[in-house]
């Protein structure tokens, strides 16, 4: 599927519920699904890819932890001298059907004893990073540690990364979120336990690296949230994973989710492929979708305008197949909606997708729709697009998921 039909599956009933259906709607059942909508316009319409700035000190693992993060060997990492260079922007793409993305700034290392191998404009590594800071502002500050150096030289660390905020707010008018990140906690001791899930000893010495930073962060700054500490060491030959040493990770990435703007949120799910990301940001748009069809559904809304309440499922399907990293393309949306029984044929277009699909769902509606049952229906339709396209469950999977939810679930409420 191009990505120009994508947007218009995405984004079109979102369109069409603002200008078209909203305006029908009483007072008080307006502004109740008000909210619902401009989330969705926030996630459909705005998205865009996350943006990290990385900051850290040489050998914190700022590169082998943007390699984890995209699970392929993006940045390059040096051992011996500093590695990254000029700060800059990178754009990682992935391309599954259609390409997804996040931006990066990795920093030249903070404290570095000599030049790096890249090319650098500035001799000092922190006007290196406002000079990128000044292009566009990150929706998060990373602030790596490496677990045996918490405690040293970590006051000049912090001084150096409120600078940059400051500099952010200064240029942005916006304060980034700090979220502390302790990296390479297997060199911690004991060190003959290198391999996660890691023994009680270990995991005492890493909770207190973990505890240590995060004192000195929040006692010195506002706006830290978290401190993780995380292996992010991966191996690749051949741009191929040879061996995996992750510890961390995948609870790091789903705890920045709730911390990035909605407009993220698609490539962030499609880019990480942690399927407990997937997951629940399906679940909140379909919650969202859920909410604002309950509220369509009550009012006494004309047959004639049911392909434009129906978008709004074909939206959210569309939505959870395009996170899941699948191939996104009509065979695989049709075998979908075909397991629910719906014909639509060879020849589909958007709005012959929604009319088909509110016979399935809404099966002799009349001019009124129950907002208990579109509700329901489109929570149904949620979970069953999830089975299929995020769990890889069969179409025939997806379809008993289907009609298990329709009968033994309730639909989410305000």
């Amino acid at each position: 599927m191009q990505n120009e039909e994508t947007k218009q599956w995405l984004q079109e009933p979102v369109r069409l519920m603002r200008n078209k259906l909203l305006p029908k709607v009483p007072g008080p059942v307006k502004k109740q699904i008000e909210g619902e909508i401009e989330r969705l316009e926030d996630i459909f319409l705005d998205y865009r890819s996350p943006r990290f700035a990385i900051v850290g000190r040489r050998g914190a693992g700022k590169s082998t932890f943007i390699n984890a993060v995209f699970q392929e060997p993006a940045a390059k990492t040096g051992s011996v001298k500093a590695q990254t260079g000029r700060g800059v922007w990178h754009s990682f793409h992935k391309d599954n059907g259609v390409s997804g993305a996040m931006d990066i700034l990795d920093t030249r290392g903070i404290g570095e004893g000599s030049r790096p191998e890249e090319a650098a404009d500035e001799a000092d590594s922190l006007e290196e990073t406002k000079r990128s800071l000044r292009e566009k502002s990150p929706d998060v500050f990373l602030f790596l540690v490496k677990a045996k150096e918490v405690d040293a030289r970590i006051q000049e660390d912090i001084d150096q990364l409120q600078e940059l905020r400051a500099y952010v707010e200064d240029v942005h008018q916006y304060v980034p979120p700090v979220i502390g990140i302790v990296t390479q906690v297997d060199e911690l001791d004991p060190v003959y336990d290198t391999e996660p899930p890691y023994e009680a000893e270990k995991r005492t010495n890493i909770d207190h690296a973990a505890s240590h930073l995060e004192d000195k962060l929040k006692d010195q700054m506002e706006g830290v949230i978290q401190v993780f500490p995380v292996c992010a060491y991966l191996a690749f030959k051949n741009g191929e994973i040879v061996y995996d040493r992750r510890w961390n990770m995948e609870e790091t990435l789903h705890y920045l989710l709730d911390h990035l703007p909605g407009s993220t949120w698609l490539q962030w799910a499609k880019i990480t492929q942690a399927a407990e990301i997937q997951r629940s940001i399906a679940r909140s748009i379909g919650k969202s979708a859920s909410l604002i069809n309950g509220g369509f559904g009550a009012q006494p809304i004309p047959i004639a305008d049911m392909p434009v309440i129906t978008g709004v499922q074909i939206s959210m399907i569309t939505s959870i197949a395009y996170i899941s990293g699948r191939d996104l393309n009509r065979k695989s949306i049709l075998e979908f909606l075909g397991a629910l029984g719906i014909n639509i044929g060879a020849a589909y277009a958007f709005r012959q997708a929604a009319r088909s699909l509110s016979k399935v769902v809404f099966p002799g509606a009349g001019h009124v729709i129950s907002g208990t049952i579109a509700s329901a229906a489109t929570w149904s339709l949620c979970k069953a697009a999830i089975a299929y396209f995020i769990d890889r469950q069969t179409a025939e999977e997806a379809k008993k998921v289907f009609e298990k939810t329709r009968q033994e679930e309730e639909p989410p409420q305000h």
